[in-house]
């Protein structure tokens, strides 16, 4: 057995380059190629019109933001990832009574 057999990949399917330049002419360029709202495209990033306008327009964008952005633009994150976390959560349920007897630590024996 030749050891080229044993150490064998799977081709990936090539990622864009990691120098892709985001910023506000692409995204603009970008979300109006596909005929998305700003509203639509923005609140994927947790960002609202109105704020998602000034960064069209040149305003600076928030690390977190621009992580997201390239991560989404690197294809490295898809649409059905930001839906799947941007789905509301039930709260976390807790106990109704806790044990009030205060003279231990550890409740009543």
């Amino acid at each position: 057995m030749s050891s080229v057999n044993l150490y064998s990949v799977e081709p990936q399917e090539p990622r864009p380059p990691a120098h892709l330049e985001i910023d506000s002419n692409f995204i603009q360029a970008y979300r109006k190629k596909v005929k998305e709202s700003q509203k639509r495209f923005w609140s994927r990033f947790g960002v609202t019109q109105s704020r998602g306008s000034r960064f069209e327009l040149g305003a600076s964008i928030p690390k977190p933001v621009m992580i997201l952005l390239r991560l989404y633009f690197e294809k490295i994150i898809s649409e059905d990832d930001i839906s799947y976390v941007s789905q509301v959560r039930p709260q976390a349920r807790w106990p109704k009574v806790i044990s009030q007897d205060l003279s231990s630590p550890f409740g009543s024996p």
